[in-house]
């Protein structure tokens, strides 16, 4: 999502609306969970470490959101190996002011080697047990402790 638009989104989010949300859990072979840490200049959680992912365009397919998101954000392509039967709740907070309902997938690389681009600072691969003392973007902490991953 541009900057304008994600400004535009930030204008609407006082209207109260909730918003969809589609984090992407990615593994490679070691049983690490990528992650990307989010530029200082967003509007959510700068600076914190989070799943790729975002909120589906209208007219959209979540599944689709997760792809393109994941492309937009880690510059990667991927395939979708599941949904979560699993959705997680957002609540506005000083960090975060929206609420979302969030619907996790589960993703392969499938082309290209993860890297940051406009949203994201940095970009690394974690051990779950990593993760585990780490604050995260998000409800992405309590989709990676609820999907049995952390």
């Amino acid at each position: 999502m541009s900057h304008s638009l994600m400004n535009l989104f930030f204008k609407l989010v006082k209207q109260k609306y909730v918003y969809v949300g589609v984090p992407v859990i990615i593994h490679n072979s070691k049983g690490e969970i990528l992650l990307g840490k989010r530029n200082m200049n967003m509007p959510t959680y700068p600076g914190f470490w989070g799943l790729p992912g975002g909120m589906p365009e209208y007219g959209e397919k979540i599944e689709n959101t997760a792809i393109r998101e994941v492309k937009e954000e880690l510059d990667i392509d991927i395939k979708i190996i599941k949904k979560s039967k699993n959705v997680y709740e957002n609540l506005p907070d000083k960090k975060c002011r929206f609420h979302s309902v969030d619907v996790p997938f589960y993703g392969k690389i499938v082309r290209g080697i993860a890297k940051p681009k406009d949203e994201t600072k940095e970009v690394k691969w974690f051990k779950p047990s990593e993760i585990r003392n780490m604050e995260l973007a998000y409800t992405h902490k309590e989709v990676l402790k609820g999907e049995g991953l952390i």
